[in-house]
């Protein structure tokens, strides 16, 4: 609570007279714009999300994560979103009394709460408030915990009184409401400009679409260690993500892979092709493309969150220190960083967990190592330029595997993949692979360049006297370079 200025007596010299104090204390309406201002709401309402992860992590505390894989297999976490209202419920354990008495409900976390040293993403206690303030102007929290349950309400008045910080709380005796120990929030007065956003059916439902996807990006881990979501009644499925693996032969496709620990922050990287460079013909089917392209780049992880997906721009080394910048040709690369804390301030993430803290001294030493994979595998793609088909001779035999199988401890990897070895560099362990080189190892150049689909007609009617020839540009541009380039060695010849 906040207190009114008071005015205190003071004497200098026998004189008596009155001071004040100005007023420090911020306003509710600056506080909770400065919170919700420059989140997007899928973003908020992730923040709910990982509060319930965050619960299951306490409820598992001593279990390792990464080595188990069905790690939150049996908790969920339900939305339902209609125009009117706003309702997640989970069974993640609830938010203890004393917790909730003392810190959940303030505006950040409190200095004198210690830390949990669990492998969380909630770091600076304002992600709940922040999406509550972000989709309406009250809300009811229901908690059940070690089976004691009560509900916080955030009054729709809450706002009007500048002296009032704290919210109701009341012990409530329900027999069949979160009785597998949880949170359900209730959010209603819905903010107009949500309202909006939610106000039909179909703009209902384009926004329950976008939302399914960027979950499935973010959370694509954690389901398939066994995390149910569903919103409106639909269950998400997850974006797994997997790399091409040759275990028969020293040179063949295998990802590049790195370990390190830098103080309490643990780093797994992986990187490598999830699809084989792509060919001439691909690289003419611009739509095609486009929805290749999506599944490339990097994407970075803290503690099972994901915090940057399938990035193919210089936050993640494209275009910087000899690596070239993303272009179509690099289609089937793909990267992903993986970094575990028990301590999540260290994490290099943002306050809305969708970006990169660059200014991290571990990112930067990371990035390094993501930069050197990503330059085996560029030049790799360039020394095969123009060698497509007898390149796919190794891609096409390497299996996918998922990256689960990648990130263990080294033992594990070197275990059930004994053809990686890892060896000690510059304080962290890398696995550099042997790629494959074509026999003829000259320098390739690609010729590139666009003409009408009637000039191209013409071109394919004389060199196969049929216009309606299934031939793609690539192959008559191809046809006719060998043609002049034969004329011009006959030539030479004379």
């Amino acid at each position: 609570m906040y207190l009114k200025p008071k005015l205190t007596l003071c004497s200098l010299k026998g004189v008596i007279f009155m001071a004040s104090k100005a007023q420090g204390a911020p306003t509710k309406d600056f506080f909770v714009g400065m919170l919700t201002r420059d989140i997007e709401l899928s973003d908020a309402i992730l923040d709910l999300l990982d509060n319930c992860l965050d619960g299951v992590v306490r409820q598992k505390k001593g279990i390792n994560k990464m080595t188990t894989s069905d790690y939150y297999s049996g908790f969920f976490s339900h939305i339902s979103i209609s125009k009117d209202s706003f309702t997640i419920e989970d069974n993640c354990g609830g938010i203890p009394k004393d917790v909730a008495e003392k810190y959940a409900f303030r505006m950040g976390r409190s200095s004198t709460k210690e830390a949990e040293d669990l492998p969380t993403v909630g770091i600076y206690g304002i992600g709940m408030k922040r999406a509550i303030f972000k989709i309406g102007k009250s809300a009811v929290v229901f908690t059940r915990n070690d089976d004691v349950l009560y509900k916080v309400t955030i009054p729709a008045d809450w706002a009007n009184d500048e002296n009032e910080w704290d919210f109701p709380m009341e012990n409530l005796e329900d027999d069949h409401l979160l009785i597998s120990g949880g949170t359900k929030i209730d959010i209603s007065n819905i903010n107009a400009g949500i309202a909006e956003t939610w106000g039909t059916k179909d703009k209902l439902d384009d926004f329950v679409n976008a939302l399914i996807k960027s979950i499935q990006q973010s959370y694509s881990f954690i389901i398939q260690k066994g995390f149910e979501i569903k919103i409106n009644g639909q269950r998400i499925a997850p974006l797994p993500i997997s790399l091409l693996f040759d275990d028969k032969g020293t040179a063949s496709i295998k990802p590049f892979l790195y370990q390190q620990t830098f103080g309490d922050v643990h780093v797994s990287l992986a990187i490598g092709f999830y699809a084989p460079p792509p060919s001439p013909e691909d690289i003419d089917d611009e739509n095609n493309l486009k929805r290749s392209s999506s599944d490339a780049g990097w994407t970075i992880v803290c503690n099972d969150r994901v915090v940057l997906y399938n990035d193919k721009t210089h936050l993640t080394g494209w275009g910087e220190a000899g690596v070239p910048q993303y272009h179509t040709q690099f289609i089937g690369i793909r990267g992903i960083v993986i970094f575990e804390s028990n301590n999540p301030k260290n994490l290099p993430m943002t306050t809305t967990k969708r970006g990169i803290d660059t200014s991290s001294n571990i990112y930067a030493a990371v990035k390094d190592r993501m930069r050197q994979g990503l330059k085996i595998f560029t030049d790799y793609t360039n020394r095969w330029k123009g060698r497509n088909e007898s390149e796919r001779v190794y891609s096409t035999a390497a299996r996918s595997v998922s990256i689960d199988s990648l990130i263990g401890s080294r033992q594990e990897i070197e275990t059930s993949t004994p053809v990686v070895k890892f060896r000690q560099n510059k304080g962290g362990f890398v696995f550099n692979p042997t790629l494959p080189k074509p026999e003829n190892d000259k320098p390739y150049r690609r010729i590139s360049f666009s003409r009408s689909i009637e000039e191209i007609k013409d071109i394919i009617e004389y060199l196969y006297d049929d216009r309606e020839h299934s031939a793609t540009p690539s192959q008559v541009g191809e046809k006719c370079f060998e043609f002049v380039l034969e004329r011009a060695r006959n030539k030479e010849g004379e």
